[in-house]
């Protein structure tokens, strides 16, 4: 059974990894990404550091790992990195974990508040017209951020 993410216990998981990220100097989008041609489409959290984006796909305890696997290759077209996240103190004793490393997809534990590196992921050319809409999605937010530090607040609702 796959949590939903309308459970409140993804919403304080996806809260911790989006809080963790940007300590670690990500710049993560606040909403999920969608991530064209994929039959799993929409990425639980996406960021960007430097040039790079990064897909990571989170898994509750009940959610299915070998369809995280499924997620992380359809995200593998638009992302450079592709991670995922899995609520298990022993995910590298998965079945499927050795697929992740035949993929080169991340792989990282959620125990508590804390993220640990379990695999790292290796970095990959994304398909230019996938990555090009989810730049698309982040350029939006970046743009809003950076352009309401400098603004004055009479500027906020001119046009």
């Amino acid at each position: 059974m796959a949590m939903s993410t309308q459970h409140p216990k993804y919403s304080a998981a996806r809260k911790q990894l989006i809080s963790f990220l940007r300590t670690n100097g990500y710049n993560v989008h606040p909403e999920e990404v969608y991530c064209p041609d994929a039959e799993h489409c929409w990425v639980d959290v996406a960021a960007v550091k430097g040039q790079d984006y990064w897909a990571f796909e989170y898994k509750s305890r009940t959610d299915s790992i070998r369809r995280g696997l499924d997620q992380c290759r359809c995200y593998a077209k638009a992302f450079n990195y592709v991670v995922l996240v899995a609520d298990r103190y022993r995910a590298s004793s998965s079945p499927y974990f050795g697929r992740f490393k035949q993929n080169g997809f991340g792989v990282w534990s959620h125990v508590g508040v804390r993220f640990h590196s379990l695999l790292k992921p290796q970095r990959r050319l994304a398909d230019r017209g996938s990555r090009a809409v989810v730049e698309r999605q982040f350029k939006h937010i970046l743009t809003m951020a950076k352009g309401g530090k400098d603004r004055k607040m009479s500027e906020w609702f001119s046009r």
